[in-house]
């Protein structure tokens, strides 16, 4: 059995050459285009705040998803295509979207705490841009995961704990998402 340390640190060194490629500004560039778009579309800032909540609650959800494909390779320890995995995030993200009204209730109560208008704006708006990250850190990850080429050093995830492992990787999109998103000003 691999060990949730060995595979902590193992999923860092593969995050950490998966974005090493990456440029901050790139990343701070693609972030602040999706946000200005938002605004852009919405009318006023009640209903920004609205469609941040709902994007929120989309991205959340497609994080989950994203976590629940990798959880079946791992405990099924198998390969899926990449257009399987397009696939099954596809289906995901549709129900989701049927689902949305629900979801975004759930996920606006912790905004709904933040007395200062302003100071709620920027939390969701903080927490979108890193849901944004994290998602394409996830899906980069499982679509590398799933190259032939990658195949043998992949297969050492199959001796992990495949809930210690989605701990650790939820744990490490996040941190590498944050890193990234480091000095990034939306105003």
């Amino acid at each position: 059995m691999m060990t949730k340390d060995e595979a902590a640190r193992l999923l860092s060194v593969l995050l950490h050459e998966l974005t090493t490629p990456w440029r901050k500004e790139k990343i701070h560039s693609d972030v602040l285009e999706i946000i200005m778009n938002l605004r852009i579309q919405a009318a006023d800032d009640e209903r920004y705040m609205h469609d941040l909540l709902s994007n929120i609650a989309f991205a959340g959800e497609s994080a989950h998803a994203l976590k629940q494909i990798w959880s079946y390779m791992l405990r099924e320890q198998t390969f899926l295509s990449p257009g399987t995995i397009e696939a099954m995030l596809t289906d995901a993200q549709q129900a989701i979207r049927r689902r949305l009204p629900e979801l975004t209730a759930r996920y606006s109560r912790p905004f709904q705490q933040i007395d200062s208008l302003t100071e709620r704006k920027h939390q969701l708006e903080r927490s979108y841009s890193a849901l944004l990250l994290f998602n394409r850190i996830a899906t980069d990850f499982l679509l590398q995961f799933v190259r032939e080429e990658n195949e043998s050093a992949a297969r050492a995830f199959f001796a992990a704990d495949p809930n210690e492992l989605i701990e650790v990787f939820h744990h490490l999109c996040s941190v590498y998402a944050s890193r990234w998103l480091e000095g990034l000003e939306v105003d």
